[in-house]
């Protein structure tokens, strides 16, 4: 009995999580859209080392930006119940950033504790819930809603006189 009590526990109502704005259905969407940029990355890779013929350099950093735009679009509609603009767009950049380089320096500790092989999974324990939000924050926050431009763009400005 204890058993199913902890299955029905377990259990996730589908139609909640891809509905719902609240944090555990966002994390958990949040993981599957990070997955699927991965696959997307190095499956892009594969075909450009592959099938185009270009250096492993040049296909890391051509699969990188498509997984990128993906990874930002995904996380805007269906991570974040977003609509994408410049300024999230310029966060979401801003969150990467920041994420590469906290695993950067925190694979440069952990592999004087763990050594080289394992350092990326504790510095990946440490920056993907960063990250998530980092991210987050970047898609939800007030001000990174609207346009770069502002009222600048069409809208009249209020002049005090």
């Amino acid at each position: 009995m204890k058993i199913q009590n902890i299955m029905k526990k377990l259990q996730v109502d589908k139609e909640k999580l891809l509905k719902s704005n609240d944090s555990r259905s966002e994390a958990i969407r949040f993981v599957a859209v990070g997955g699927f940029a991965t696959v997307l990355q190095y499956g892009m890779y594969v075909v450009f080392v592959n099938a185009v013929g270009t250096t492993a350099v040049v296909s890391t950093m051509i699969s990188y930006a498509i997984s990128f735009i993906a990874n930002f679009f995904l996380s805007s509609y269906f991570t974040f119940h977003s609509n994408p603009n410049a300024k999230k767009g310029l966060a979401f950049t801003l969150s990467h950033l920041i994420n590469m380089g906290m695993q950067t320096g925190l694979v440069a500790i952990f592999k004087g504790l763990v050594g080289p092989t394992l350092a990326l999974l504790p510095a990946l324990a440490i920056c993907v819930p960063v990250n998530f939000f980092l991210v987050r924050f970047a898609f939800k926050a007030k001000i990174f809603q609207g346009s770069l431009l502002g009222k600048a763009r069409g809208e009249k400005l209020k002049v005090k006189s």
